[in-house]
Order: C-alpha cells, then structure tokens, then sequence
C-alpha cells in the first residue's frame, strides 16, 4: 500500500493505531513514527519514498 500510495504522489501516510495493537510494533519497523497521541491511540505518519 505504502509503494502504492508513493508512486500516485502522495509525500506521507498515517494512521490512527490502538495503543494495545501489536500492529504498533509492524508501523515502526516499517518507518512509521509516533506524532502524535491519546488516551487510546497513537497517530503515526511515514514519509513516502520516491515521492
């Protein structure tokens, strides 16, 4: 999705991720980073590549 959403032109992609998800773990291998919180999620942005 990520190569996906760079070779269309987009710069970035987030998502909104619960803080229990263990998918939280898959984002930052991934390159996503934490921007942002709340109480029940963290916001997580990338920088595509080749964008």
């Amino acid at each position: 999705m990520l190569e996906l959403l760079a070779n269309k032109g987009y710069k970035r992609a987030s998502a909104a991720v619960q803080k229990e998800n263990y998918a939280v773990k898959m984002y930052k291998k991934v390159g996503f980073e934490v921007v942002d919180e709340n109480e029940q999620e963290f916001i997580m942005s990338v920088e595509l590549k080749g964008a």
